[in-house]
């Protein structure tokens, strides 16, 4: 894991610290002379793999607060480029933050430009940091800290100045709506105290009471605020300075002090002060870098030339990421595989036992069947014709119970003999004719017969039938009477005729080919031998398989 340190600079020295586990560690104080930029180039060089966030706790920090047209894309960032160097422009370190827009008029937006107005007193630090190819994440300042996290523990919309003591100096920071208006910082080296001299928390009190009425001042003069109006002041200082801040800070007409609770805002933040702490006014400065390393602002101002090496590192953390994601992927397919294929393997082996013992049972089924004269295969082919001629064989039924109501109408005929058939097509015997109703058997003129000139159509082309043969006779005392014989005929094969049934004549008692005389028995030598006449008809039906 990628080691994270902070530089602190006060303007004159920079002061090294180790972030780790939410604690912090001094670990080098270094000032502008040769022996220790020599010892800060070592530094750098033994901590190469780190990264540093650069900390300004200065009072050269300016801020201007506009309103712009509301732009987007390139044009805002042409916009915003020509602000910075009309405002800053003998500095590289500045930054533009979106407050917002308006809620009257064009909505324009809110834009605080910020920028640290020094940059040589930090260039030859930048400039060793650049030679040892250090890792730098970017520029910061105690302003923007406090813009990414005060909001949250003042927890209030309304106007308020946040007074915030470090070693430094006397920050005062104003916000409205949650939103970083306007920050300074006052320097314990502009109280007018002798040189080398701590202040003590009396000389701090009555600093943070005097600069808060110049402040109120100053925001009033600027219109950041109404005239007379009062506004909340915040107090975050440090636990022993305290009761002499309070003292000296009374609520006056405008202003409204109040304090908050630094070790409850630790706690909150999830800081933990090191057991080798400084004296307690380097507390605040403590929290105040942990929550740069643990929620670093989105804003800084180092330009893009200084955060090379940073964005590489960003580019090589990513894809360090991807593989890792891929690696870990990879893995869990793998272990899924392994599963999946455990698992069918042992699938597999109990369809293997399942398959041998059901073949066991099997052969034991087929040991005990008696013994045929007929292998297997062609017990399976005939079982396979048995179940085709299943499926073809038709019910008789319907159709015998259709002739049966018939022969009862009819009871001088009497059934001699019946012969049925299943057949793939329809196919007539010669000399076989359909009966039509509305076109009867005429005997014709010189006793001749003549057939239908019509033929009702047979069944579907290339549909299986169900043929039945009727044979039947008369009764002795028709032989001489054909038109007797005619009548009942038809009168028969009409009653046999319905849509399901086709019915065709096959053989009539007399001749009904044209050109060939009838034969009365009348005219018969001997009629004692004369037989009952005899007709045979053909009954058809579409196959239906049964059931």
């Amino acid at each position: 894991m990628t080691n994270k340190r902070i530089l602190l600079f006060n303007g004159n020295q920079v002061t090294a610290y180790l972030w780790h586990n939410s604690q912090l560690q001094a670990e080098g104080c270094f000032l502008p002379h040769a022996e220790d930029l020599q010892a800060f180039a070592i530094y750098l060089q033994q901590q190469k793999k780190s990264l540093f966030y650069w900390l300004a706790d200065i009072a050269e920090e300016s801020f201007q607060l506009e309103e712009i047209p509301y732009v987007q894309g390139r044009d805002r960032a042409a916009l915003i480029t020509r602000r910075l160097k009309q405002y800053f422009y003998s500095t590289p370190l500045s930054i533009a933050l979106s407050l917002g827009r308006s809620s009257t008029g064009r909505r324009d937006e809110k834009v605080l430009f910020a920028a640290l107005t020094r940059p040589e007193a930090m260039n030859i630090w930048l400039g060793v940091m650049r030679q040892q190819e250090a890792t730098l994440a970017g520029i910061y300042s105690v302003s923007l800290i406090l813009s990414s996290n005060a909001p949250r523990w003042l927890a209030t919309d309304e106007p308020t100045l946040l007074i915030t003591q470090t070693a430094s100096g006397v920050h005062q920071s104003f916000f409205a709506n949650k939103n970083l208006q306007f920050s300074r910082l006052t320097s314990l080296a502009l109280l007018n105290l002798a040189p080398n001299h701590t202040p003590d928390s009396a000389e701090i009190a009555q600093a943070i009471a005097t600069e808060s009425v110049k402040t109120y001042q100053y925001l009033v003069g600027q219109r950041q605020i109404k005239p007379r109006t009062p506004i909340r002041v915040a107090l975050l200082v440090a636990p022993e300075h305290k009761p002499q801040v309070e003292e000296q800070c009374q609520n006056i007409e405008l202003l409204a002090f109040y304090f908050l609770d630094a070790e409850l805002i630790a706690k909150n933040e999830k800081f933990k002060p090191s057991h080798h702490a400084h004296p307690s006014s380097t507390t605040l400065d403590q929290l105040l870098m942990h929550c740069l390393v643990a929620k670093p602002p989105a804003q800084q101002f180092a330009p893009a030339p200084l955060r090379h090496r940073y964005r590489l590192w960003q580019l090589r953390l990513a894809l360090t990421s991807v593989a890792i994601i891929g690696l870990l992927s990879g893995l869990l397919f793998a272990i899924k595989t392994t599963f999946d294929t455990n698992r069918l393997q042992q699938e597999t082996t109990a369809a293997i036992s399942q398959t041998a013992i059901a073949t066991q049972r099997y052969n034991a089924l087929l040991a005990s069947l008696p013994p045929t004269n007929i292998s297997p295969d062609n017990l399976r082919a005939l079982m396979m014709r048995y179940a085709s001629l299943q499926k073809n064989t038709t019910n008789l039924t319907p159709l015998l119970t259709h002739l049966s109501q018939a022969l009862n109408n009819r009871p001088a005929i009497e059934l001699i003999s019946l012969e049925w058939k299943i057949e793939p097509a329809l196919t007539l015997p010669p000399g076989a004719h359909p009966l039509n109703p509305s076109d009867p058997i005429e005997v014709g003129a010189g006793g001749t017969a003549t057939s239908p000139a019509s033929t009702p159509p047979l069944a579907k082309n290339g549909q299986p039938v169900v043929t039945l043969k009727v044979t039947a006779q008369l009764p002795l005392s028709l032989s001489a009477d054909l038109r007797a014989q005619k009548t009942h005929i038809e009168q028969f094969a009409q009653q046999l005729q319905n849509p399901q049934t086709q019915v065709f004549l096959l053989a009539m008692p007399f001749e009904v080919e044209s050109g060939k005389a009838l034969k009365s028995p009348q005219n018969a030598v001997d009629t004692s031998n004369t037989p009952a006449p005899v007709f045979s008809a053909m009954l058809v039906r579409p196959l239906l398989a049964t059931p």
